[in-house]
């Protein structure tokens, strides 16, 4: 059998860990695409810290002007789980998550540290360009592209900036994203606990939540391929409105897999299954400096009673090879075929 067959087989049997090359009796784990993993330094979260896991009860308690606003105290937990311990650690952790569960992450950051996971970790890390704090012009993304420094362009933070995606400014990358056909994701929905009042986004704001800004873009961009990071939560009416008009626009699901209650994520989750969506949900950690949040992710969706085997593996895996195109060797490679290169684009 070739290796299209076998990753058209694989599929058709629920991606069953034989299709892999397992042993008898045994099942491989079956392959996850994050597509959203951050190379970030411990300095771009204020060196670390403790964060709360949807595992065990989340709160977000009412707190005393008079006090300093922080994102431990604005959100609570019995047990928070600390970042790793150096940027070092970081990478490390990581990518021993990434090889444990087998999974291969769209991964953003500073382009010279993304370069450095993807020397460490291989085909694992598929780069992307981030338009964070520091922009490169239209003809820098152009070159960078063309060299092959980056495949995918998210994350796209135009919301920390205090900025629409349909402002002007955004304008010349979409094009070129549609031009040059670079899958986009976009960040809307819920930044860091405490919003504006934590260290390090003050122009971050909450009514840039909603997905609809997203609209004449996509009139703009017809064939742009984009996908909403955090599915803009939690105005989730707006961005179910957008798939509906939209059927290119995919959404992930982000840190919401793991830094909200759980009961309140999988009604969010479910309303988006039950309107229709679940072929357009991508699977993602965002797991920033906190590697361990790559596991409680996995877990949510694991452990959702209300998901079938069919849309976990969906969401784990089957929408974001679909939206990002792999080729049939590509899916055949990530259950257990091998090959000396994986493309980046």
């Amino acid at each position: 059998m070739n290796l299209a067959k076998l990753a058209a087989a694989c599929v058709a049997a629920g991606l069953l860990a034989s299709c892999a090359g397992a042993p008898p009796g045994r099942r491989a784990p079956l392959p996850i695409l994050d597509m959203h993993l951050h190379a970030h330094p411990l300095s771009d979260y204020g060196g670390g810290g403790t964060v709360c896991t949807n595992d065990q009860k989340i709160e977000f308690p009412g707190l005393d002007p008079r006090q300093p606003i922080t994102i431990e105290r604005a959100m609570t937990c019995p047990s928070p789980i600390a970042s790793a311990a150096t940027d070092e650690a970081v990478m490390t952790e990581s990518l021993a998550a990434l090889k444990r569960h087998n999974i291969w992450a769209v991964t953003s950051g500073p382009l010279e540290v993304v370069s450095q996971w993807k020397a460490a970790g291989g085909e694992r890390i598929r780069p992307a360009l981030s338009f964070a704090d520091r922009s490169p012009s239209p003809q820098e993304f152009r070159r960078l592209f063309a060299e092959g420094k980056f495949g995918v362009f998210a994350e796209v933070g135009a919301q920390y900036r205090g900025l629409a995606l349909d402002d002007a400014s955004f304008e010349p990358y979409f094009a070129l994203a549609e031009e040059l056909d670079i899958p986009v994701g976009v960040h809307l929905g819920e930044g860091p606990p405490g919003g504006t009042h934590v260290g390090g986004y003050p122009t971050y704001r909450a009514r840039l939540s909603s997905a609809l800004q997203l609209e004449e873009v996509m009139i703009r961009h017809p064939k742009l391929r984009i996908y909403v990071m955090h599915y803009g939560s939690p105005l989730v009416d707006d961005t179910i409105a957008l798939l509906y008009s939209h059927p290119q626009v995919y959404v992930d699901i982000a840190q919401n897999d793991w830094g909200f209650p759980r009961a309140h994520f999988y009604r969010q989750l479910q309303r988006l299954i039950d309107a229709g969506f679940e072929k357009r949900i991508l699977w993602g950690s965002d797991q920033m400096v906190w590697p361990k949040t790559i596991e409680a992710a996995i877990r949510t969706i694991e452990e959702a009673p209300f998901l079938t085997e069919e849309q976990k593996r969906d969401i784990f895996y089957n929408n974001a090879a679909r939206f990002l195109r792999l080729s049939p060797e590509e899916i055949a490679r990530h259950h257990g075929g091998t090959s000396s290169t994986v493309r980046d684009r």
